[in-house]
């Protein structure tokens, strides 16, 4: 699933090709029609018709272009889903990838395609580029890569649940972005075990988890920038991950213990028993 860093790189490639550009005309699947809910796929299309985008930007898991479109300013709201992503084909009559679910027909003849194999993302038009109307929008913390993560508004959030604090990591209220994979590598860098609860945290270790949420996020995106994201649960596709996925290998640290796997909140929690307490 898309997390903070997969959605900066989808903004960065979405700034560079489509800024300043017209959307000449769009095209979308007929068959994908649970990505524009509750709208219907014609309208979407009618809407960026004519539009020129004059900004990408990304908050969490969130993309949000801003266009100017022929009746005023207008938002176009895309999250991910869990395995969504953005391409872009150089030329029209080029053979489009697998799972286009909609294409974006730019002046300078580029086409891009929004790819979305599970049909689980979501786009969206927003009137005015009001994203903050939109209420997942407006419920975000402050975004960690743009914003710096607060310590003292970390240990805040945290200690308002007692829930284990690999699962306290995946409410967006407290760090928008953070997913399944990061939530995990952050807190085998702070040497947090995950089951531990998160109201219990002593300052120290809190400003350790903030320390690594961002040490794995930009690592991420130093590794996997590029025009095209690639999932670790794609077929073929490499592990980066220093604990993400590798229940039964040695730690990368210690060498002596074997990363473990437990199911958290019904998701896959990795963690070494060795160096996080």
């Amino acid at each position: 699933m898309p997390e903070l860093p997969e959605v900066e790189i989808a903004a960065r490639n979405l700034r560079r090709w489509a800024t300043g550009r017209t959307v000449e005309r769009v095209e979308v699947d007929p068959g994908a029609r649970r990505i524009f809910r509750p709208a219907r796929p014609s309208a979407f299309a009618a809407g960026l018709g004519g539009a020129r985008v004059t900004g990408v930007g990304r908050r969490g898991k969130h993309l949000l272009v801003t266009l100017d479109a022929p009746r005023g300013p207008l938002g176009l709201h895309s999250h991910l889903g869990m395995a969504g992503k953005w391409l872009r084909r150089e030329r029209a009559g080029e053979e489009p990838p697998r799972h286009s679910r909609v294409r974006l027909f730019l002046d300078g003849g580029e086409v891009l395609h929004y790819v979305d194999p599970r049909l689980f993302g979501r786009l969206r038009l927003v009137p005015g580029a009001r994203f903050d109307a939109i209420p997942e929008i407006r419920a975000l913390g402050p975004d960690p890569l743009h914003d710096g993560i607060d310590p003292s508004r970390l240990a805040a959030g945290l200690a308002r649940t007692r829930r284990p604090v690999k699962v306290a990591l995946l409410d967006q209220r407290i760090l928008p972005g953070v997913g399944n994979i990061h939530a995990s590598e952050a807190l085998f860098l702070a040497r947090i075990d995950p089951r531990r609860r998160a109201d219990r945290l002593a300052a120290p270790q809190v400003r350790a988890i903030a320390r690594g949420v961002l040490r794995s996020f930009r690592r991420t995106i130093r590794e996997e920038d590029g025009p095209e994201i690639t999932y670790v649960e794609e077929p073929g596709a490499e592990n980066p991950f220093r604990v993400y996925g590798r229940e039964g290998e040695r730690c990368p640290r210690c060498r002596a213990a074997r990363i473990r796997r437990a199911v958290q909140a019904q998701r896959s929690t990795y963690w070494c028993p060795r160096c996080q307490s």
